[in-house]
């Protein structure tokens, strides 16, 4: 703004300078030499023009008037004013003011065209921004259809696999408890038997997982302890950790952790967190599984000492493997999104799934080469919880 005014003022100088150095040249100028002053009056036309030019009517016009006020005294005082003798100067003043508004009007409404086209280049501008901007949102929504219909054929696959798998399992368990009758009572063997019927109930809540993400709902809801899941999911780890010189660590606090829900849920994610730390550590290394339980809060704006209150129990488990990118955390719970050849995709974002269904939520903290963090956190409800 203020450079635009600064060359206005240039402007309006130069022309001001030019109308007084024509007016002095006439006044200067003795009238015998009467072809300069023709020279000199035509000249007035340079500065009527650049006002046009530069300032539209207003300039135009108003630099003739300036011009017809200062020419009309020479025209009375030194060429005796008469009309007969002058009658040409006295059409010259009214030639500058019809050229000098003609000119003007013609520059201005140029003017008024060119930031006609300028605002419309800007819109146009605009407008294709816009388009751009709808562009990649449709490329997203693109992306989302084709995910849709790759989960779609996943919901397939998952309901002919449950029925393809359903049975040879209930064969599995029925073969089990035979077994488990017929083997003397040993210990160690009714354990693995245990585990086995686990592991195919297991593998029963794994399909139904895959029609739950598909978006069927399956499962019943029952009241367990978190720290026998932990347990558990251990022991069934315990074999490959090993093999792959994985140590196994786990806190557990003395007090039971009840929480109502279906274990087979809790127990798939905490497989599929700790396979990843596995895949994730190729040489060996450890694995921390802590869990404790967070300082209490009112829910609802109940104060804290009305009876019924939320905290947090939170499982951490953590490793020292070759870590994730950051860009890569925002990734790793997308369907099908894998930084390993052989992986499906599927495992975390199982994982993402069944949180949400849950209302519990998860968290990553991951360094390259130094290993990452998978918290989870699930809200309780104090009264729920009972203390051996």
């Amino acid at each position: 703004m203020a450079e635009d005014t600064c060359q206005k003022i240039k402007w309006w100088l130069i022309i001001a300078g030019l109308v007084i150095l024509v007016t002095v040249l006439h006044y200067s100028t003795p009238t015998m030499k009467w072809q300069y002053h023709l020279i000199f009056m035509q000249s007035y036309f340079i500065p009527i023009i650049l006002g046009a030019f530069q300032f539209g009517i207003r300039g135009g016009l108003g630099t003739a008037i300036a011009v017809s006020f200062l020419y009309f005294p020479h025209i009375m005082l030194q060429w005796g004013g008469l009309v007969e003798g002058n009658l040409m100067r006295f059409l010259q003043i009214v030639l500058f003011n019809v050229i000098g508004y003609l000119t003007g009007l013609k520059a201005q409404n140029e003017k008024e065209e060119k930031s006609r086209y300028q605002n419309t280049a800007e819109q146009l501008e605009k407008t294709l921004q816009k388009i751009r901007e709808q562009s990649v949102r449709i490329e997203e929504m693109e992306d989302q259809l084709r995910q849709a219909d790759r989960l779609a054929v996943v919901g397939e696959l998952s309901a002919s696999l449950a029925h393809e798998v359903r049975n040879p399992l209930g064969s599995i368990r029925g073969i089990v408890d035979i077994l488990k009758d017929e083997l003397p009572p040993n210990k160690e063997t009714v354990n693995f038997l245990n585990i086995m019927v686990q592991e195919t109930e297991r593998l029963n809540e794994v399909v139904e997982n895959y029609l739950r993400f598909a978006g069927q709902k399956s499962s019943q809801v029952i009241s367990f302890d978190i720290r026998e899941t932990i347990k558990n999911t251990e022991l069934l780890l315990a074999n490959r950790a090993r093999k792959n010189q994985i140590t196994i660590n786990t806190r557990l606090p003395e007090k039971e952790l009840p929480l109502t829900g279906v274990p087979g849920q809790l127990q798939q994610v905490l497989m599929n967190l700790a396979l990843n730390s596995i895949q994730a550590m190729p040489d060996g290394g450890d694995i921390s599984v802590e869990v404790e339980r967070l300082g209490t809060k009112s829910r609802d704006g109940e104060k804290a000492s009305d009876s019924k209150k939320t905290n947090e129990i939170r499982i951490s488990i953590s490793d020292n493997g070759k870590g994730i990118s950051e860009p890569d955390i925002e990734k790793i719970f997308k369907p099908f999104y894998t930084t390993r050849q052989d992986g499906t995709g599927l495992g975390l974002a199982i994982v993402k799934r069944i949180i949400d269904q849950n209302n519990w939520r998860i968290e990553v903290e991951s360094e390259i080469n130094k290993g990452s963090t998978f918290s989870i956190y699930i809200p309780v409800e104090e009264n729920n919880q009972k203390t051996k």
